[in-house]
């Protein structure tokens, strides 16, 4: 079994509740974390499929629950 980063497990719980979300409401939701250390998360997340990485328009991202691995993600969250 992989080991989960704190801020990836933090991302993948605030995304299960709230879904879709910009990443100016997650970084303000997860304020134990630099916007940074959010943001390259989000990113590692998104390489690997966990979540998927929407660009509506100019600098707006809207990083959501990709439903391909919702197995793993159901494994990395604890009910």
């Amino acid at each position: 079994m992989q080991q989960t980063d704190p801020v990836e497990l933090a991302i993948c719980q605030r995304l299960a509740l709230v879904g879709t979300c910009s990443m100016d409401l997650l970084t303000s939701q997860l304020s134990d974390y630099s916007w940074a250390e959010v943001f390259d998360a989000v990113k590692r997340l998104a390489r690997d499929g966990t979540v998927a990485i929407k660009h509506p328009g100019p600098c707006l991202c809207l990083p959501r629950s990709h439903p391909v691995n919702s197995a793993r993600r159901a494994q990395a969250i604890p009910v």
